[in-house]
């Protein structure tokens, strides 16, 4: 009883709560009939019907990093009155409403003390998504013959890219609670689920996301050592998570092998030949076409829903057929951010990310950290905003990691 009370007070506390515990539980299952969207829609009514919404706006207003954060979609509201395509703005907005709503909503409530909860929920159901998805792979490799157990063929639950994000910051919240907890039969359930994603996470093959898994190991082992002072502990559990992972991509052979093609791949582009179907080098075409989108228009962009179609007329001056075909976005959400909203709208992104980032550093947050690292490097290479798993994703847990845990 005592521990329910931590976590549920009143009424409007207890469905906001619900609603956010729905939100980060529904997650890793979104495309596959199970919608998010309910969740987002009773968080915003509890905040909108509890009262007192003078207060509320005045604490938002009076947090600027939540001001930062929203700020993005208030751009991407500017760039509809001068969209061409107006019904792709008009969809895109709808999209992106939890920009928004997330930091309006989590900066102006009282949610101090919840987001141990809110990550534990988003970590169970990331672990069963995961093992829906071997399981799923399983069945599939020994009924058809064919191997299952590897990139879009595992993620059964959206885009490989969103789904290795999510369970690469999964993972790292399983490290998270490791350190946190002190009985070590529950300290051995910890390592074990981010042993058995790390796994998950080598066998998806998304070559940006297992990146930034390293990068975060080796920045979390420098952050332990810095803060606990012990040198040879913090070598050591680099050493051996590095281990760990390096072991697991040797033993993966075609996780291996797309890291192999990549230096082909970009051989192959800077030799001056068409774009085909090789993801690598596809990006870079796909870049150096946004490049000149941008050059056109830098200051104001083409417009909340403009900036594919501009990308695709591009694409067909400079003969990239396999581009117009698959109908690509700028595979970068920097640039796609840049090319529709402007240079306003590209360093409203900037900032809210470098704001993250500084705020993890001033905290000593390492799990803030180590999110806003996973999206910079999904973003490096993926348009992740262009999609609901990659706007939920970033919205939810940028807001929670650093808002709900402030009076």
């Amino acid at each position: 009883m005592q521990q329910a009370r931590k976590y549920f007070g009143n009424t409007t506390e207890t469905l906001l709560l619900i609603s956010l515990l729905y939100t980060a539980a529904v997650m890793p299952f979104q495309k596959q009939g199970v919608p998010v969207w309910p969740g987002i829609a009773l968080m915003a009514a509890v905040w909108l019907f509890s009262g007192n919404l003078k207060t509320k706006f005045q604490l938002f207003l009076a947090k600027r990093n939540a001001l930062i954060f929203s700020s993005l979609y208030l751009f991407y509201c500017l760039g509809l009155f001068y969209s061409s395509n107006t019904d792709y703005a008009q969809t895109d907005l709808l999209l992106k409403i939890p920009l928004l709503l997330f930091p309006l909503v989590i900066s102006s409530s009282s949610l101090k003390g919840k987001t141990d909860f809110i990550l534990k929920i988003f970590l169970l159901a990331a672990l069963l998504s995961a093992v829906i998805c071997v399981a799923r792979s399983g069945y599939l490799t020994y009924t058809t013959g064919e191997n299952y157990f590897y990139y879009y063929k595992l993620s059964w639950f959206f885009h490989v890219g969103h789904y290795t994000m999510y369970l690469v910051f999964a993972a790292f919240v399983a490290l998270y609670f490791f350190f946190k907890e002190e009985k070590s039969n529950i300290k051995a359930v910890y390592i074990f689920t981010f042993l058995f994603l790390t796994l998950v996470i080598f066998l998806l093959s998304a070559r940006a996301q297992i990146i930034a898994y390293f990068a975060v190991i080796t920045c979390g082992a420098i952050f332990y050592l810095l803060k606990n002072g012990n040198r040879l502990k913090g070598l050591l559990i680099l050493f051996l998570l590095l281990t760990t992972a390096g072991v697991a991509l040797y033993f993966i052979p075609a996780t291996r092998e797309r890291f192999k093609t990549t230096e082909v791949e970009l051989n192959h582009f800077f030799n001056g030949n068409k774009p085909n179907s090789y993801a690598s080098y596809l990006r870079l075409a796909v870049w150096q076409t946004g490049v000149e989108v941008i050059r056109e228009h830098p200051l104001t962009g083409t417009g909340t829903g403009d900036a594919k179609d501009e990308l695709i007329k591009k694409a067909q001056e400079k003969n990239y057929d396999i581009i117009v075909k698959k109908n690509l976005n700028y595979h970068n959400q920097f640039m796609q951010t840049w090319a529709a909203i402007g240079l306003p709208g590209f360093f409203a992104l900037l900032f809210s990310i470098i704001t993250g980032i500084v705020y993890s550093l001033n905290k000593r947050q390492y799990l803030v950290t180590a999110f806003f690292m996973i999206i910079v490097i999904s973003f490096l290479t993926e348009s992740m905003l262009e999609r609901q798993a990659g706007v939920i994703f970033y919205s939810f847990f940028s807001a929670i990691l650093i808002f709900a845990d402030n009076e």
